[in-house]
């Protein structure tokens, strides 16, 4: 059983809480299917979103998709948030470019299915771990012991295979399952200070089905993870599923 408390959420309405217009938020994994709307869902409320990637031509590809009314609230970041030394990079360059940092969302990992985990080879697992559980190891140890100091969100993305495994998700499973259990323990290290942890566990699909389904299964993420920050929770693994708002 989790330490964390689980609630479900409603992705209602935040017109009540405070202005986005001074937040920064880090998106790490921002140019995939959940970080994306993440990011749009952000810049929709004129915060200010940095976004990291290995890869220029995925983060000039999100810049031009999201128009020039949100040119200048958006900043990309070429590097790799898995890397230590590139993490820590990026972490002062984001600081340097926005002037503050309030929040992260980290979304990282994509899914390789495994038909037989037993005959998955080492090399599959190696990676696989270092995309999801290494990758999230890595982004928190740069940004939660900053926010212990200044206080900040660090919102981790995780999905139902971590909790509930289906054939073909073996590998996958293992790697959530390892980042549930990270996120457990940092709650517990950061309890007493200014560092607010919690976990969204998306239970929607997003980036498969039809257009619409992903958008609007998109912007329920999107409010979700506003309704965390502006709401400054910690301390809890949050479900959003098909049934909520």
């Amino acid at each position: 059983m989790s330490s964390m408390d689980t609630t479900h959420t409603t992705a209602g309405t935040i017109d009540a809480a405070p202005s986005f217009d001074r937040m920064v938020a880090l998106i790490a994994g921002g140019t995939g299917n959940v970080g994306r709307a993440i990011v749009r869902g952000l810049l929709m409320r004129r915060a200010t979103v940095v976004v990291p990637s290995r890869s220029a031509s995925k983060l000039e590809a999100l810049d031009g998709a999201e128009g020039p009314d949100t040119h200048n609230r958006l900043i990309t970041i070429v590097g790799d948030v898995s890397n230590e030394h590139d993490a820590e990079r990026i972490r002062a360059e984001a600081l340097e470019r926005a002037g503050r940092l309030d929040a992260v969302v980290a979304s990282l990992g994509s899914f390789v299915a495994a038909p037989s985990l037993l005959a998955a080879s080492r090399a599959t697992l190696d990676r696989v771990l270092a995309d999801y559980l290494v990758a999230h190891f890595v982004a928190a140890r740069t940004f939660i012991p900053f926010f212990a100091k200044t206080g900040g969100s660090y919102v981790f993305i995780n999905g139902p295979l971590a909790f509930a495994p289906k054939p073909g998700s073996g590998l996958v499973s293992i790697a959530t399952a390892g980042q549930a259990m990270l996120v457990d323990v940092l709650v517990r290290e950061t309890e007493s200070s200014l560092a607010r942890v919690s976990e969204l566990v998306v239970n929607v699909g997003v980036g498969w089905g039809s257009a619409d389904e992903t958008r609007r299964n998109g912007e329920r993420v999107a409010d979700a993870v506003a309704n965390i920050l502006v709401d400054g929770t910690a301390g809890r693994r949050i479900n959003l599923g098909e049934n909520d708002a």
